[in-house]
C-alpha cells in the first residue's frame, strides 16, 4: 500500500515538473547585461560601478532618450516586446501608475515621467564622460509648482520633512511606506493618521540640485525651468521607514510598487496597446504625413488668393415676350374692337320654284 501511495506521488511530483518546464520554456527569459558602466552624481565625479540591467528598453516617457537600460531587479513581467523585437514597458506599468497620478494629484491631471528602476539622465562629468546620474528608485510625477499632493494610501505619518522635502506614510495593512520626495509647504506632521486623499503638501522642488536635471523627462508636461524641475518623486519600501535611500544610487535599495498598487488601487488591465519604439515612430510618421498634406494645403491656399482672378463678362438680360411678332398687343388678333365685323350673308335672288309653294284654296 505504501509503495502504491508513493508511486502515485512520484507520478504526481513528476507531471508537475513537466508541467512547469513547459511553462518556464514558453516564456521568453529577457537578456540580462552584467557589465561596468559609468555613473556622475551631483558634483559631477565620475565612477564606473557593476550593475545588471536590461538594455535598450523603450521608455516613452524619457524625452529625448528612448532606449534606456532598466535594472535587472524590475521584474520581467512589466516588459513585453513589440513588432520589430524591442523591449517596451508592458502597458500594466502605464494603468497603475496612472491611477497613482490620479490619486496623487487628485485628478486626471500631469504626467509620468520616470519609472521604477529605469536608469536616470544622461549626463557629462567633470573630465567631459557622459555617464547616467542613477538608477531611479521610485516613480516621478510632474505637474506644476504648488499643485497640492494628496496621499495615495491611508496610513501614519512617519517623516514630515527633511533636505529632500520628503513625507513618509506608513501602510498597516500592506506593511508598507510610501515616501514622497521634493514636497514644499508640508501640511502634516509625524504621528498623524490619514486617510487617502488628504492633502498632504504642495508639489515643488526641494532637494533637486540646480543644473543636475536636464530637463528632458519633465519637459513632456509642458514644465520648462533654467535650473530645475518640479515633481514629486514616489518610491516604495516595504516594512516601516522614517526616510528615504540615497538619492539617485546605482544599486536599487527601494523595493517594486507596481504589484502592491495595482492590488490597493483595484487597477485592471486596460487593454490598452503598449507603448513601443515601433508604435511611435508609426505615430510620428503619421503625424509627419499629416503635417505635410497641411502645409501643401495651406501653400495651395495662399498661390490661389495671390492669382488675381478675372472679372467674368456680364450676363445679357433674358426677356419673356408674352406675344407674337407682327400681331397686336392683346388677344392675339381676336380682339372684338380691332377686328372687322363678320359680314351677314346678302339674300338670294333666285327665284322660288312653284312647285315648291304651298298650294293654295279656290
Amino acid at each position: 500500500m505504501k509503495k502504491n501511495v508513493f508511486v502515485v506521488l512520484l507520478a504526481l511530483m513528476l507531471t508537475v515538473c513537466s508541467l512547469c518546464m513547459a511553462e518556464s520554456a514558453g516564456t521568453e527569459e529577457l537578456p540580462v547585461t552584467t557589465e561596468y558602466r559609468w555613473f556622475v552624481n551631483q558634483y559631477r565625479n565620475v565612477r564606473t560601478v557593476k550593475v545588471s540591467y536590461y538594455d535598450n528598453v523603450y521608455a516613452n516617457n524619457h524625452g529625448t532618450y528612448g532606449l534606456t537600460p532598466f535594472a535587472s531587479t524590475v521584474p520581467q513581467e512589466y516588459f513585453v516586446r513589440d513588432a520589430n523585437g524591442t523591449l517596451a514597458v508592458a502597458p500594466i506599468v502605464n494603468d497603475i501608475t496612472d491611477a497613482m497620478r490620479v490619486r496623487l494629484f487628485g485628478a486626471d491631471i500631469g504626467e509620468t515621467a520616470l519609472l521604477y528602476g529605469q536608469y536616470c539622465e544622461r549626463i557629462r562629468g567633470k573630465k567631459g564622460k557622459v555617464g547616467f546620474s542613477g538608477i531611479h528608485e521610485g516613480i516621478d510625477f510632474v505637474s506644476f509648482k504648488g499643485l497640492p499632493i494628496h496621499s495615495i494610501l491611508d496610513g501614519v505619518v512617519t517623516r514630515a520633512g527633511d533636505r529632500n522635502g520628503t513625507v513618509g506614510v506608513y501602510n498597516e495593512e500592506y506593511d508598507i511606506t510610501l515616501l514622497y520626495l521634493h514636497c514644499q509647504k508640508i501640511c502634516v506632521k509625524r504621528g498623524m493618521e490619514i486617510k487617502a486623499g488628504d492633502i498632504i503638501a504642495q508639489e515643488g522642488g526641494k532637494g533637486i540640485y540646480a543644473g543636475y536635471e536636464n530637463n528632458v523627462s519633465y519637459a513632456r508636461a509642458g514644465i520648462r525651468h533654467v535650473n530645475t524641475s518640479h515633481y514629486t518623486h514616489v518610491e516604495m519600501r516595504n516594512g516601516r521607514h522614517t526616510s528615504s535611500n540615497k538619492y539617485r544610487n546605482t544599486k536599487l535599495e527601494s523595493d517594486c510598487p507596481y504589484a502592491v498598487m495595482q492590488k490597493a488601487l483595484g487597477v485592471t488591465e486596460s487593454g490598452r496597446e503598449p507603448v513601443t519604439e515601433a508604435a511611435v515612430l508609426e505615430a510620428e510618421r503619421l503625424r509627419a504625413e499629416a503635417e505635410a498634406a497641411a502645409r501643401a494645403e495651406a501653400a495651395a491656399a495662399a498661390a490661389a488668393m495671390a492669382t488675381p482672378v478675372p472679372t467674368p463678362e456680364p450676363t445679357p438680360e433674358i426677356l419673356i415676350v408674352d406675344q407674337l411678332p407682327g400681331v397686336p398687343a392683346e388677344g392675339y388678333g381676336f380682339d372684338p374692337a380691332t377686328s372687322e365685323p363678320e359680314a351677314t350673308p346678302a339674300p338670294s335672288s333666285q327665284p322660288v320654284v312653284e312647285s315648291t309653294l304651298p298650294p293654295t284654296s279656290i
